[in-house]
């Protein structure tokens, strides 16, 4: 088996493996969503249960599938491309970093403390109105997240549009516009 041959399958394999990555997060968000519709209208031990459930899809599926996609991500370019990083990974970076970030520092103490008040309301018998502005505060900064991992997906299939420099645009250019009759490819 030839070294091109081997960092093929490398590679693919990597993509694979993002895609899954992939799918976990962006799945979780739509089984969140069915969760919050499912939990809201009933008793107060339904929706502590709804709370546990986000929390444990969080912790078990979407950051596992965050990190993998991460990793994969960061073997695809390497494989790729080595130490001659396109300008349009950095973007993808600077996407997938801010999600991180907000992700942690926002998000998860949100789900954290809706968990938390949910339950104090089954416990005391009466709904906490801490309760709805964690929701508010996951439902908000979640729908941030996801969009910025949302868009990590065009920058990556529209790379070749954010490749940064002139030699980079006038290849782009000479493959789209053919010669003109009469004329060669080369002037």
């Amino acid at each position: 088996m030839s070294s091109a041959s081997i960092k093929r399958n490398a590679f693919r394999t990597l993509l694979v493996l993002h895609f899954i990555g992939l799918a976990l997060v962006i799945g979780v968000r739509f089984a969140n969503f069915g969760i919050e519709h499912a939990t809201s209208g009933g008793s107060l031990q339904f929706l502590a249960l709804g709370r546990d459930l986000m929390g444990v899809l969080a912790r078990t599926l979407t950051l596992p599938g965050f990190l993998l996609t991460v990793v994969t991500g960061i073997g695809m370019v390497i494989l790729r491309y080595g130490k001659r990083v396109p300008g349009w990974v950095w973007v993808k970076v600077a996407l997938t970093a801010a999600s991180l970030a907000l992700a942690t520092s926002m998000v998860g103490p949100a789900l954290e403390a809706g968990r938390k008040w949910a339950h104090w309301s089954v416990e005391h018998g009466l709904l906490a109105p801490q309760v709805h502005e964690s929701i508010a505060q996951v439902t908000l900064y979640g729908s941030i997240v996801f969009v910025l991992i949302l868009l990590t997906i065009p920058v990556a299939v529209w790379k070749p549009l954010l490749s940064f420099g002139p030699s980079r645009g006038a290849e782009v250019k000479k493959t789209l516009a053919p010669p003109a009759p009469g004329q060669s490819g080369d002037s």
